[in-house]
């Protein structure tokens, strides 16, 4: 197998199926996991009102790009005391494997659909989204930069793409699976990086966007992007591009699949407060 970064990524698939199959498995974490999201509330962004963004907008169309299973957004809008049901979509490239795993575990939480935002466009092309979240899950795709341009062709002008990660994902995790990229801010602006290149997001949305780069107080790395126009249609063919990523994601290594899933079967069993020690030691090593 080419190391190059669709690969890379590849071979990440397996620790990520393994570990959520293991959080919905437990009661316990799968609980965790709903107390600590926004889901079945209002929308909550760290650093950007969503909630009064989108109430100006007519009939808001709000997309969770690399959502995982975590519903970590909230799904109504308005106030506590008269809440709306907000047209949001969760998506994620491993769509097929997430809905396998909420009906084995019987979890009534929402269908993900499937996409990948390297090319969000072709799932959503008809420039009417208001909103695009990507939270920890850009420094996870196999083109981050790619990601955000995608995403910028499905907004509407005036439309925000919220990105928030913990900062230097890659190297706190060693380069290991999904981690091939970093993100962070230098010079005030937000930089994507890894030890083959740097790329700055300021520079490469420039001409289409208006970026505003903050550093929350908890370290997350938050850039709101609104576009302010339409950028080129892509020239490759996408639909290709699309029909051999699932392939390559049905080919999931079955053995490293059962190894991370044994491992998680334990791991997800242990006390929020142990496994944090573990991870830290492991980070460590």
């Amino acid at each position: 197998m080419n190391d190059n970064p669709t690969n890379k990524w590849l071979k990440g698939v397996a620790y990520e199926v393994a570990f959520w199959n293991n959080v919905y498995r437990w009661d316990k974490t799968f609980n965790g996991m709903i107390g600590w999201s926004y889901y079945g509330d209002i929308i909550t962004l760290e650093e950007f009102d969503a909630n009064a963004f989108l109430q100006q907008e007519d009939s808001p169309l709000v997309l969770d790009v690399g959502c995982g299973m975590s519903y970590a957004t909230g799904n109504y809008i308005g106030d506590t005391n008269k809440k709306e049901p907000l047209d949001i979509h969760y998506i994620d490239p491993l769509a097929s494997y997430f809905n396998i795993i909420l009906q084995r575990y019987k979890r009534n939480m929402p269908p993900i659909e499937f996409g990948s935002m390297e090319h969000l466009s072709y799932f959503y092309n008809k420039k009417n989204v208001s909103l695009i979240t990507i939270q920890n899950a850009l420094d996870h795709s196999s083109q981050p930069e790619k990601g955000i341009l995608e995403a910028l062709r499905s907004l509407k002008i005036g439309g925000i793409l919220y990105l928030n990660h913990h900062p230097n994902e890659a190297v706190v995790e060693h380069y290991k699976g999904f981690h091939q990229y970093n993100i962070d801010i230098k010079n005030d602006e937000m930089v994507i990086w890894n030890n083959n290149q740097q790329i700055s997001i300021n520079n490469l949305i420039s001409d289409y966007a208006d970026i505003e780069v903050k550093r929350h107080d908890n370290g997350h790395v938050i850039a709101i992007i609104r576009k302010k126009q339409e950028l080129p249609d892509q020239l490759c063919n996408i639909e290709d591009e699309i029909k051999q990523r699932s392939k390559d994601i049905n080919k999931m290594n079955k053995l490293s699949y059962w190894k991370y899933n044994t491992i998680q079967f334990f791991v997800q069993a242990l006390s929020w407060e142990t496994k944090m020690r573990l991870k830290k030691i492991i980070k460590q090593a």
